[in-house]
């Protein structure tokens, strides 16, 4: 699978400590190749759907790994999380997790502190999960015009290395992090599964219109804290976004979920079961 990025004009971006930056809105295509779909079938939220292998091998597992891609001749270290059910030849859903901006120099020890959240439902779930460390230099947050070309190449390499079940890839971010995710998400919804947002917001870099040009109703949860009022008030844009995403067809209880926990700026500590009981449900092919 690659993902192509194409650059369009710029769009701020609100990060978790309320600032503000500029970063470039990345609107993606996708292609895919590699080894044809098999005649497996799993099931869906609706109906019966043909098994997209990636057919990956010699991937150690189980356990927590660091894995490495190299881009413009850089390496970057990702992180990832292999459940013990997990055997070759056995195609597993993968969700990749993004984390918030706290700072310069904080993104590998946020990538990591993701996999570990997200581990124990993952394990008990059996699907990988998969942690991606922004390579913002100044507050440690996404630049779409490199993370997003970097989250290609980790996909291409977990397919080759691991068997993923190619039709279940899901995503989740919070705060910076899920501001570009809903870029990413609605611009390749044909791709994508589903996704989760914890104190992520339309506003903040993919605009109040991607959810009524997105090619899909692509189901989302919505997480936030009930006292979540930094920035422009995540919490209100939250609810607003909720209604946008009605209004553009999404259905509540069906495709479209909304939590409000009780808490500020952070991640709800039970958000991996409740975000996970939800969107693992849906295929790109629902």
């Amino acid at each position: 699978m690659i993902l192509k990025a194409k650059k369009y004009k710029p769009a701020r971006v609100i990060t978790n400590t309320g600032l503000s930056f500029i970063l470039l809105l990345v609107i993606l295509s996708y292609s895919c190749f590699g080894r044809a779909a098999e005649n497996d079938t799993i099931f869906s939220a609706t109906f019966q759907t043909v098994s997209q292998p990636s057919g990956g091998k010699r991937g150690a597992y189980p356990g927590i790994f660091n894995r490495h891609v190299t881009y413009n001749g850089n390496h970057y270290t990702y992180y990832i999380s292999i459940p013990p059910s997990y055997t070759p030849n056995n195609p597993m859903p993968l969700l990749f997790t993004w984390h918030g901006a706290s700072g310069a120099g904080t993104a590998p020890s946020n990538a990591k502190a993701m996999r570990d959240f997200w581990r124990p439902t993952a394990d008990a779930n059996d699907f990988i999960v998969v942690a991606q460390a922004a390579t913002g230099e100044i507050g440690g947050g996404w630049v779409a015009s490199r993370d997003i070309p970097i989250l290609s190449l980790i996909l291409d390499n977990m397919f080759r290395y691991y068997d993923i079940e190619k039709t279940r890839i899901y995503g989740h971010g919070f705060s910076s992090g899920g501001h570009v995710m809903h870029t990413l998400m609605l611009n390749n919804a044909n791709f994508f599964a589903a996704y989760a947002v914890s104190a992520g917001v339309l506003e903040a870099q993919a605009g109040t219109n991607a959810p009524f040009n997105a090619a899909r109703k692509i189901p989302v949860y919505i997480s936030v804290g009930a006292f979540d009022t930094s920035g422009p008030n995540l919490r209100n844009l939250s609810r607003s976004n909720h209604q946008v995403f009605i209004d553009a067809g999404w259905v509540d209880n069906q495709n479209l979920w909304i939590n409000e926990f009780s808490g500020g700026h952070q991640i709800d500590f039970n958000l991996p079961q409740k975000a996970w009981d939800k969107i693992s449900n849906f295929t790109n092919q629902d």
